[in-house]
């Protein structure tokens, strides 16, 4: 029995985490802490939540210190990156398995870090045990981490498909231009905020943080890590009028069209995917939507060559609270425990 606390318990991500982990029957929620919500149990803030013994567990305030949290197996950090980087340092060497789910330790590159995140980074020398928590990419090195970086949902939403289509990034142009819709829990990832809440987008539709988002540098350096070459990356987020799920529209320029062989190419990735349990292909593009992966972890995504316009397109679509966030960081605990990947998630 693996014992779980998880920082920052009543945002979006958080309850997904209790979601998921409630009735598992081999771990035990033991900390849940929220300073909004300290002194209150599960059943009276979300009573949806409260199923089995912990109905009656009470959220807490966020410790003061690493003490409290040092009997626990595992942590998650569903914390903003400033309270993310405290805790990370403050756990390092005690032998408690954090995933952090912010963004505190994808980047690799301090000055980009500090630059898109608008902040010293004060524990980067942590960086280097920081596992990237991409499942699929990195099953083996997460298996014996201590400190997991879960990547963005945006970019869950790229980087998977992009991870399958790997053989072939060479074939097109250094350019990427990437176009992602999400639902407004995606935005505003914690707690709904006034400019990004589903009052606001209602029979509405807007782009976001056009000029940069925090994102962009961590598709940027994880597609460079898959082909070895200086892609860059320009992204533009949208918010839909929707609590979840992430549609996302990837476009790349051949370099020559005749190069770009798609049967050959759908063919490797589906042999990829074999092994996959919640990566999914579409032959056809028309077939992905949300509904298909909101309130699941599967990741679902097709490909696409515009013969006419000479452009490659690859379209994805996951659910931001889920493969995007709680329920890729689940998928990692699995791993880092060995218990089944999919145990909890199916």
């Amino acid at each position: 029995m693996k014992n779980i606390a998880i920082i920052g318990a009543g945002g979006f991500t958080g309850q997904e985490l209790i979601r998921i982990l409630a009735s598992r029957p081999d771990v035990r929620l033991r900390k849940i802490t929220s300073n909004e919500y300290a002194g209150k149990t599960l059943l009276e803030i979300f009573p949806a939540l409260a199923v089995g013994e912990i109905k009656h567990l009470v959220f807490e305030n966020h410790p003061e210190n690493s003490e409290s949290l040092k009997s626990m197996d595992f942590v998650f950090l569903a914390t903003p990156d400033n309270v993310s980087m405290y805790w990370a340092n403050a756990l390092h060497g005690t032998g408690v398995k954090v995933i952090d789910i912010s963004g505190a330790f994808r980047l690799k590159d301090k000055a980009v870090w500090e630059k898109f995140y608008g902040m010293e980074h004060t524990a980067f020398p942590l960086m280097d045990s920081a596992i990237y928590g991409l499942t699929e990419k990195y099953r083996e090195q997460i298996k014996n981490a201590s400190l997991i970086a879960n990547p963005g949902c945006y970019p869950s939403s790229v980087l998977l498909p992009f991870y399958f289509l790997r053989d072939f990034l060479e074939l097109f142009e250094e350019s990427i231009i990437i176009d992602s819709k999400s639902g407004t829990s995606g935005a505003g990832g914690r707690k709904e905020k006034d400019s990004l809440g589903y009052s606001t987008v209602y029979e509405n539709f807007r782009a976001y943080r056009i000029e940069a988002h925090q994102h962009q540098p961590e598709m940027e350096q994880e597609i460079n890590n898959l082909s070895g070459s200086r892609f860059k990356v320009r992204f533009t987020p949208h918010l839909l009028p929707v609590f979840r799920g992430i549609y996302t529209v990837a476009y790349m320029k051949p370099k020559s069209l005749p190069a770009v062989d798609m049967s050959k190419i759908k063919n490797t990735v589906k042999a990829y995917l074999d092994k996959e349990p919640f990566v999914r292909f579409y032959d056809n593009p028309n077939d992905l939507q949300l509904k298909n992966v909101q309130n699941t972890n599967f990741a679902d995504f097709s490909l696409h060559l515009d013969v006419h316009a000479g452009v490659f397109i690859l379209l994805s679509v996951v659910d931001n609270l889920r493969k995007g966030a709680a329920g890729s960081a689940v998928q990692n605990m699995n791993i880092m425990m060995g218990a089944p990947e999919t145990m909890g998630l199916l």
